[in-house]
């Protein structure tokens, strides 16, 4: 019977208008609370409400699902009564890993992504494109051909599993080397919808300000260990400035989730989605782990129960 809990929260990606649906008024008060003391607008009437246009907004949609994975962790405790073992975040969701360890409080990381995502809308424009069933080795060396061919910047930006890499970099650069890979056998491209190219040097002038912006932050040693995305490896004893460089870094580094996924597997526990949708359960699936569930699921408490015992 496995023990061993791993905790995820999702990404960009993951949002969707009404995802704070099945939680009660008095979560809702404190989202709504929160946000308009430390964002000066009215989150909890954008995650409702909409319009989906502005959700999908970077910089809307950062601190909406921070918000809404913060609400899933507190349910999560609240049904199971349970410490998770380890926690893990793509991407934007490393900061909601963060936020439920007790590294950094909840207002304060609130205002961080919302500023986080202002950086990135700043920043150079470009396109990324999942590349699927293409070895990673390749993808490589096809983004470096295309970097060096036309002197522009693109470079995989998500290792989410051996079968899917998402790639990122001007939109030239991005388009081309998505077409090569096509041809290097590739079963299918797929441009994703998205304003800005993440994860890569395009974030460069976005990874300084959010440094800046870090400097006035206090974080703590995480209470739960987080598996961080830069290099999949565990937080140990991380003092203020190892997590600010860990948090710039991953703007312009890629999301090692394959490696992630591979370390959480290895622990031979339960895996559960902390936060709405089912992305990161896809990618769980498709990285070979069991015993997977999500916190948007109706049937949460009974499945976890059936598992856990």
């Amino acid at each position: 019977m496995p023990r061993h809990i791993s905790l995820l929260f999702p990404g960009q990606g993951s949002q969707s208008l009404g995802m704070l649906s099945s939680f009660n008024s008095e979560d809702l008060d404190f989202i709504s609370s929160a946000s308009k003391e430390t964002l000066s607008f009215d989150l909890l009437d954008l995650i409702q409400s909409g319009p989906d246009d502005k959700l999908n907004q970077t910089s809307f949609t950062q601190p909406a699902l921070l918000a809404t994975s913060y609400l899933y962790y507190k349910k999560f405790l609240s049904i199971t009564e349970l410490t998770p073992n380890i926690m893990a975040g793509h991407s934007l969701g490393e900061y909601s890993a963060l936020v439920a360890s007790g590294s950094i409080d909840f207002k304060t990381a609130l205002n961080l992504v919302y500023k986080r995502g202002l950086f990135m809308e700043k920043s150079d424009a470009g396109s990324m494109f999942a590349i699927l069933n293409l070895d990673i080795e390749t993808i490589y060396s096809i983004c470096d051909e295309v970097r060096d061919t036309l002197d522009q910047i693109v470079a995989p930006a998500n290792i989410n599993s051996a079968n899917q890499v998402v790639i990122a970099g001007s939109h030239e650069a991005a388009a081309l080397a998505a077409e090569k890979c096509k041809v290097a056998g590739a079963k299918r491209t797929i441009q994703l919808k998205v304003s800005v190219a993440s994860h890569c040097n395009l974030m460069q002038s976005a990874s300084i300000l959010l440094s800046e912006e870090m400097k006035n932050i206090k974080f703590n040693n995480p209470a739960i260990p987080i598996i961080h995305n830069v290099n999949a490896l565990e937080s140990n004893n991380n003092n203020d400035d190892d997590i600010a460089q860990k948090l710039t870094d991953q703007l312009i580094k890629p999301v090692q989730w394959l490696k992630t996924m591979e370390k959480i597997n290895m622990l031979d526990g339960i895996v559960v989605e902390c936060g709405p949708g089912r992305v990161l359960s896809g990618l769980a699936k498709t990285n070979g782990l069991s015993n997977i569930l999500t916190m948007s699921s109706d049937n949460f408490k009974e499945d976890f129960n059936n598992i856990y015992g």
